[in-house]
């Protein structure tokens, strides 16, 4: 049995709904090794199932192409939350959501967290979560309040956050002392508390800890900085345009190889579904690469780049200074 919903009924109902016999299955890798079991109950329900091998880094990576190209029906996008409204089509193929929630039981970890939060005095603590741990807000809620701290959870997004949307953290920052992350790993995290000025913990189910993101922030600020020091002495750079549906921004690319132009900077266009040095190491004549794309990409990829990679809003920062 998985660790994970994948509300393999409603997949079901819905496939069957739209006429969908073959279906595209996308996942990010971390859940890739989970779906042999839904994987063999699709096939022993009449469906033709097929795995996507790309990575898959959230509701605005949608495999269009790849689905078209093996003729599937339906894509059926395992473990993000629909990134826009207007989404949920690519390509004429139905796309369908599936939040694949963790189950398991965070009591211990919430009474621990919630422990941590009242011993540092906390009278107020902001609850975000990812997509895997959301429908845990409130076990944690409930932790909070019985350790004597107020809970508080945006009530628009419900405490949702995604890599590059930290809206549930930024719009309840006010009325709380600090913020506490439900869910894995350290990228959602990390993004809330570059997104904030109050203190963030993060509350990991697979490890049992609670982590202060302090550290791991002035890091992250020192490396950026870093990118847009180097960048200013650059005299070439690519601007890369993110060719995924839910991250294509030519405009803002266009923009920003114009106004890179006006300070005297030669600046080549390039186009990429991947932003990773892999891709781009290619393009020895670029000084900097800037990504128009996730805004994500390029500080969690920066340690593999040879040079310095910006995002939009660190090119922003370096056009002032240049």
């Amino acid at each position: 049995m998985s660790d994970y919903d994948f509300e393999l009924e409603r997949v079901a109902r819905e496939a069957r709904g739209r006429g969908a016999r073959a279906l595209l299955i996308q996942a990010p890798d971390g859940l890739k090794q989970h779906l042999a079991e839904f994987y063999g109950r699709l096939e022993a329900m009449g469906f033709s199932p097929i795995i996507s091998a790309d990575p898959c880094y959230g509701g605005c990576d949608l495999a269009e192409g790849e689905a078209r190209s093996v003729g599937a029906d339906m894509i059926v996008h395992i473990g993000h939350h629909r990134f826009s409204e207007g989404e949920g089509r690519e390509g004429g193929v139905p796309t369908m959501y599936v939040p694949a929630a963790h189950i398991a039981d965070l009591r211990g970890l919430a009474a621990k967290a919630a422990g941590i939060m009242a011993g540092k005095g906390f009278r107020a603590v902001g609850l975000v979560a990812n997509t895997q741990h959301l429908p845990y807000i409130g076990e944690f809620a409930k932790a909070l309040e019985a350790a004597g701290v107020r809970s508080v959870v945006d009530g628009r997004t419900g405490g949702l956050v995604l890599g590059c949307r930290t809206a549930a953290a930024t719009a309840i920052e006010g009325e709380v002392d600090a913020l506490l992350f439900i869910g894995g790993g350290d990228f959602h995290a990390l993004g809330v508390a570059n997104a904030v000025e109050k203190e963030v913990y993060a509350a990991d189910p697979y490890r049992g800890e609670v982590k202060d993101m302090a550290p791991l922030k002035k890091r992250e600020l020192a490396k950026r900085w870093w990118a847009i020091m180097e960048a200013m002495r650059a005299k070439t750079f690519g601007v890369v345009v993110v060719a995924k549906s839910g991250q294509l921004d030519a405009g803002g690319a266009r923009s920003l190889k114009a106004r890179l132009e006006g300070k005297g900077r030669r600046v080549f266009m390039i186009a990429a579904r991947e932003a990773s040095w892999e891709r781009l190491s290619g393009f020895a004549f670029a000084d900097a690469i800037v990504v128009t794309g996730c805004p994500r990409v390029a500080p969690d990829n920066q340690a593999s780049f040879p040079k310095p990679v910006l995002n939009m809003q660190e090119c922003e920062e370096l056009l002032k200074r240049l």
